[in-house]
């Protein structure tokens, strides 16, 4: 009895000990902040996440450690000012006058704002980038710019700076790319939150004394900022390699949306570490899209569905994301305008909201060789031929030269029978001028034939920064092969982006009927004809073999291995 009782005692304790895992490897890192909610949240987390005692690297040992933290897949250093560099480690000697010439550590808070000590080399928020476009910030704050000249961008437009535009806020500001805006925002979040004692101090229009640590526009700023560019893989990467070189972690990369439980909407919402998604929110279908994604001639009807009982849909067919202020589905609606469409659908119940889904049809019209009245059709109609298809400004028709940052419709063109649809999707920006348009994460580039099927789309690019990813069919380095109407083109998440200059399609077309068939059956000495002429047919049943003959004796010998039936009306 007391070796069982010792036996029960110790498989107790083992249990006890067996804690529930985090997000990410995270373990138990953030346990004892376990249902705390609001301010109290953000207090608890405080005493969790700073760099513990004797890991803090040193502003010299910074270098060292963007090794592990801002390497990308091509062994560069991670830029996060300017995406025109390629410097490999040990390139932060000497002195710059223009943009490429070295690369040094960047304060995300400026060193200005808070003095010195361990925050100084907090490599959670030190970062690299160009020495030259860091000058160009200086300690300016992070907000939106307008349209600005040349001299006050970074090459290709990925950064600039001058007056803000921001909602509460005319200063001059600098604004990073909108690739890592959100890499910013949880970067903010979290300084706010692991200085919280001193945080309210450094000012400068950005932090407060108040009980949000922010001032109001620059927190509404950083929350929208962080819900356009959500949480990646490369972000979790480089979360992970900063808790092996300095031994803390950001909970905002961990607990995507935390922001929410801190100065959002759910204040209230006690936090889970363990159970963050499912412990907080009711699980509702994904909407259904029918019919399938594709090529429509003249026009498509689409219906939405949900296995969540009593959900409501609610859609966009402008490539918008979709959510409660979009279209509430009532029933089947019709998509009958020649372009393209990217619907996307999701579902709301008691308060919890599903995944979205997406579905893109391309509609054309009827017509080209052997379609429409007239025989002429629109560009639509045209038969696919096998073709180049420059990706740039002239082939659009627009006047875009750079950034596309505030227009959100998708860029449709057509040219030998194939329709290609530029798209936002879910990204924050685009970018297109005369020599190339670019795939930033969230994209989407969809190529589709108004007959026949693609076969092969080689992709030619200025740069490979990028893994192409495709909807169907296989994808072998920049060329896809498959055989479909449509297909649609994304990139891997990540920062950076694909730089396209010319797509090289191949088509297959099904062969045209005979255009001018013989009037006149002609007997075969098998007892079957060849069906040519369907005058006075109306109605009747016709029976004809595989090889479009009809069989006009069926009694009379012939064996008939496959047949058909058809109505001629």
């Amino acid at each position: 009895m007391k070796r069982r009782l010792l036996l029960q005692t110790a498989l107790m304790l083992m249990v006890t000990c067996c804690w529930a895992q985090g997000p990410n490897g995270s373990g138990t890192y953030y346990k004892k902040a376990d249902g705390y909610k609001g301010a109290a949240l953000k207090t608890s987390l405080s005493g969790i996440i700073p760099i513990p005692s004797g890991r803090n690297v040193g502003y010299d040992g910074l270098y060292e450690g963007y090794k592990k933290t801002d390497t990308r897949p091509d062994g560069c250093v991670r830029d996060w000012y300017s995406n025109a560099t390629n410097y490999h480690h040990g390139d932060n000697k000497g002195n710059y006058s223009k943009e490429g010439d070295m690369y040094n550590r960047e304060h995300t808070v400026p060193q200005s704002w808070f003095g010195s000590g361990g925050i100084k080399s907090d490599i959670i928020h030190v970062v690299p980038s160009d020495g030259f476009i860091n000058g160009k910030r200086g300690n300016l704050p992070f907000g939106e710019v307008g349209n600005v000249p040349d001299k006050n961008k970074s090459k290709n437009g990925y950064s600039k700076w001058g007056s803000c535009v921001t909602d509460g806020y005319s200063g001059t500001v600098f604004e990073p790319n909108d690739e890592i805006k959100g890499d910013i925002a949880r970067i903010y979040f979290h300084m706010a939150t692991c200085y919280e004692t001193v945080a309210p101090s450094w000012g400068h229009d950005v932090f407060s004394t108040a009980y949000n640590g922010f001032e109001k526009w620059a927190l509404d700023m950083l929350i929208r900022w962080s819900e356009q560019d959500p949480v990646d893989d490369v972000e979790i990467a480089r979360n992970n390699a900063v808790y092996e070189v300095q031994g803390n972690r950001n909970p905002f990369v961990d607990y995507p949306g935390l922001e929410d439980y801190i100065w959002g909407d759910k204040k209230d919402v006690p936090f889970s570490y363990d159970n963050y998604e499912s412990g907080e929110q009711n699980i509702v279908a994904r909407p259904i899209i029918s019919p399938d994604a594709g090529t429509y001639y003249e026009s498509v009807e689409v219906t939405l569905s949900c296995a969540t009982a009593g959900a409501s849909i609610y859609y966009t067919t402008n490539g918008e994301d979709a959510s409660e202020q979009s279209i509430l589905y009532e029933g089947p609606f019709m998509l009958s305008e020649k372009g393209a469409y990217t619907v996307k659908a999701v579902a709301i119940f008691d308060g919890s909201r599903s995944a979205q889904s997406e579905a893109t049809y391309v509609i054309t019209e009827q017509g080209g060789q052997g379609g429409g009245e007239g025989g002429e059709g629109g560009e639509g109609g045209e038969t696919p031929a096998d073709c180049e298809i420059a990706m740039n400004n002239a082939f659009f028709g627009t006047s875009f030269s750079g950034a596309i940052n505030n227009y959100d419709d998708d860029m449709t063109a057509t040219q030998d029978g194939v329709t290609v649809v530029y798209s936002k999707g879910t990204g924050a920006n685009r970018y297109c001028n005369d020599t190339q348009i670019r795939l930033y994460q969230g994209n989407k580039l969809t190529v589709s034939v108004s007959q026949g099927s693609l076969t092969e789309i080689e992709f030619v690019t200025a740069n490979t920064s990028k893994q192409l990813q495709a909807s169907t069919g296989t994808v072998d380095s920049y060329t896809w092969t498959g055989d479909a109407g449509l297909v649609t083109f994304s990139v891997n998440s990540g920062s950076g982006n694909l730089q396209v200059t010319t797509l090289k399609i191949k088509v297959k077309v099904p062969e045209d009927p005979d255009p001018d068939p013989d009037p006149d059956p002609d007997p075969d000495t098998d007892g079957i004809n060849h069906v040519q002429n369907t005058t006075n047919l109306a109605g009747q049943r016709v029976i004809y073999d595989l090889s479009g003959r009809r069989v006009t004796n069926p009694t009379s010998g012939v064996y008939i291995v496959d047949v058909r039936k058809i109505v001629v009306r």
